[in-house]
């Protein structure tokens, strides 16, 4: 904020007045002279007289010479004022700039012509609020003054992302758009803010156009066909057909332009206005394709989307559009995932699709893994946070792959995990009469004295970089490797990953790496203990062979009891403590139902928190799946200030999107979600919330596909 400045055109009374005091102090003194030299009173008298005849004379003529002074200045400003006002009106009503100057208060004071025939105003001075025709808070106009410009209101959520909540300095007024520029002005001691407002109206529409032409490059693929078609008696020609006809008549409605470029692959030019109409739809060439059905009528078809709306070169938008169909693939496919450069939104996953890779991928993938592996200067494997079986075991087939891979050595290949947790514990005992397991697991602290320039991470289990044992090593390792069966979260991942192996269709991360294991050439190296670990996660997460098992699952087990597995050794690993019982009691307890056909339940806030309760609220989801009439399921857990739930499903209600809504993810039938600084009513007032939105508007269209 600028000083006002001091006018010119002024008159200063010190000087003189200074100037008498001076003389009048120097005459009594020489009177005070006289007086001690001549000692006559009546000569005294006429001396003094006469200096006072003196000082009165020179005061007149010093207050008169700058009385004259006094009154020139004066008519020059008013001459001044009269002309700043001549011109102040000339400035408000004949240059065609609306402005306004308003109060502290928020209250206008005055008006340009300009803008005063924009409002109607009778008259440029008036008394009205700034919010009368305003609608930017007054708050805001006041900052911009004081800071030269706009500030910037920006908030981060709990993974770190920045979220932009500005508001833009742009006003409706009349039809017209207008943007604000706000200075800040002082008048007799107080403060005034002079608001211009320019007509932005063409600039809007233009940048609304150029938004709207915007290109825009998307990927289509179709989801699992071949492998349908071995399963179906259906013609593989005609369904593709059949499905490009769909896609050349939903892109033709836009103007968008399909070519196929490799077999059930397609590329799609559109604009930014055709993608936000996809959007508002949520895709739903989604639901048209899925509407096709093969064989008897039951197998419905599915596409992934992948779109790359981010500015940039054609180059630029095309890698978008292939990271947002990796995403898209790796959720399950059956979506579409919009990659904006910031964050992957998708849309749609209703169908829990067929797993759509083979033998083959496993060979490939395995090989690939050995060989990067056997480059790395070392090796670190982690899983999730709160490590449950499946976790452990897959990190621990992964470590066989590595020491098999690097010739036997085992120096450099670490598993990075929770050494006090109860799972880990349990697991440990299996391992311990291993000479290679005594040393090779550390903690996320240890983990990060071991990094080097060339050491290579393997994520396994997990593909949320905030849900792993040690989210800070993400961020100092360059190459890493995610190997995952749970469908992937909406993030994009601030790292290139060297290889992404994730399948949702795959019942466990045990059952991908024993696969990898099988059809590597170290199949023969797995040790029966190795072996039941990977069995017990398996088990786990298809509870008991019972959920999300398919043919390549038992395959698996195949190998692995070839190997030495067996459920009777890992049969200790699921039995239950009495407190344990006294947790499933509590639990069963509080069970209720929700809009008829869901069941929520809970763990008392009063329960002491144990290790152990994560693994009890598991089950009890389960356990509520066997209920008749029940359709889906959650059981959730309050510890310190985090609640964590654990949601079911059979295969009507689509649990994966419901936590995604929560910030969680999952599987189509099995997902979960971690919220923080919240109560456990909070978290069920938010799940409850979810669940309408979903039940409302998602339900019933999705089952009606199915059908």
């Amino acid at each position: 904020m600028q000083k006002k400045k001091s006018s010119v055109f002024r008159t200063d009374l010190r000087p003189p007045l200074l100037i008498c005091a001076i003389v009048g102090v120097l005459l009594l003194g020489m009177f005070l002279a006289i007086t001690f030299v001549i000692t006559d009173i009546s000569e005294i008298r006429l001396y003094g007289i006469a200096l006072c005849a003196s000082y009165g004379v020179m005061v007149i003529i010093l207050l008169s010479a700058y009385l004259m002074r006094y009154q020139r200045i004066s008519r020059a400003n008013d001459a001044a004022a009269l002309m700043t006002t001549e011109i102040s009106d000339m400035f408000r009503y004949v240059v065609d700039i609306p402005y306004a100057i308003v109060g502290e208060d928020g209250n206008v004071k005055i008006v340009s012509g300009a803008l005063q025939d924009i409002l109607q105003f009778r008259s440029p001075v008036c008394n009205v609020p700034l919010d009368m025709f305003c609608t930017v808070p007054m708050k805001d106009v006041i900052a911009y003054a004081h800071n030269g410009g706009q500030v910037k209101d920006i908030t981060f959520n709990e993974d770190g992302v920045p979220i932009d909540h500005t508001k833009p300095m742009i006003t409706e007024i009349e039809g017209k758009k207008y943007g604000l520029r706000c200075y800040i002005m002082r008048s007799r001691g107080k403060d005034y803010y002079f608001i211009v407002f320019n007509d932005i109206t063409d600039l809007q529409e233009l940048r609304q156009q150029i938004y709207e032409n915007e290109p825009v490059v998307a990927y289509i693929v179709i989801d699992s066909l071949q492998e349908l078609a071995q399963y179906i008696r259906v013609s593989y020609r005609t369904a593709v057909n059949e499905i490009e006809a769909k896609l050349k008549e939903w892109a033709a409605g836009f103007g968008g332009m399909l070519r196929e470029y490799e077999r059930e692959k397609y590329l799609l030019v559109f604009t930014r206005a055709a993608l936000d109409r996809c959007i508002a739809g949520k895709f739903p060439i989604l639901d048209t394709v899925r509407s096709i059905r093969l064989g008897d009528n039951s197998f419905p078809v599915t596409i992934s989307i992948g779109v790359g709306a981010i500015d940039g070169s054609f180059e630029d938008k095309e890698r978008a559009a292939g990271d947002a169909l990796d995403v898209a693939l790796q959720k399950g496919g059956d979506q579409a995932a919009v990659n904006d450069g910031k964050s992957v939104t998708t849309y749609g996953g209703r169908v829990n699709t067929m797993a759509g890779s083979t033998t083959i991928t496993s060979r490939v993938n395995s090989q690939h893994l050995c060989r990067l592996m056997k480059d790395a200067g070392n090796v670190l494997i982690m899983g999730h946070r709160a490590p449950d079986y499946d976790s452990i075991g897959s990190c621990v087939g992964l470590a066989r792959l590595a020491i098999c891979a690097r010739g036997g050595d085992t120096s450099k290949i670490r598993i990075v995990v929770n050494r006090e947790h109860i799972n880990f514990r349990i697991c440990y005992d299996l391992l311990s009469t291993l000479p290679e397991y005594r040393s090779m697991f550390i903690n996320g602290d240890t983990a990060l004295d071991a990094v080097r320039t060339d050491t290579l991470l393997i994520m396994s289990d997990v593909n949320n970089v905030f849900n792993t044992e040690a989210p800070k090593l993400l961020k100092c390792v360059n190459n890493v490797v995610i190997i995952d069966h749970h469908r992937r979260q909406d993030q994009l991942y601030e790292f290139k990953p060297l290889m992404t192996y994730i399948r949702p269709g795959v019942s466990s991360a045990s059952e991908l790496v024993s696969e990898m294991l099988e059809f590597s050439p170290h199949h023969d190296a797995l040790l029966k203990e190795e072996a039941n670990l990977m069995l017990s996660g398996m088990m786990l997460d298809t509870k008991n062979f019972t959920s999300a098992v398919g043919m390549q699952t038992f395959s698996a087990v195949h190998y692995l009891y070839e190997r030495g597995a067996h459920a009777n050794v890992v049969r200790k690993f699921f039995t239950e403590t009495m407190a344990n019982l006294f947790t499933s009691s509590d639990i069963d307890s509080r069970t209720r139902t929700y809009r008829d056909k869901i069941a929520l339940t809970w763990l008392s806030v009063d329960h002491p928190a144990t290790e152990e309760d994560n693994i009890a609220v598991a089950k009890a989801a389960d356990k509520l799946m066997t209920i008749d009439g029940i359709e889906a399921s959650f059981a959730l857990l309050r510890a310190e200030n985090t609640v964590t739930i654990s949601a079911r499903s059979h295969d009507k209600i689509n649990v994966q999107i419901i936590m995604q809504k929560l910030g969680g993810g999952g599987h189509y039938d099995m997902a979960g979600a971690r919220m923080t600084h919240v109560s456990l009513e909070g978290a069920c007032r938010k799940l409850k919330a979810a669940l309408d939105d979903y039940m409302d508007n998602e339900y019933e269209s999705e089952n009606k596909t199915k059908k």
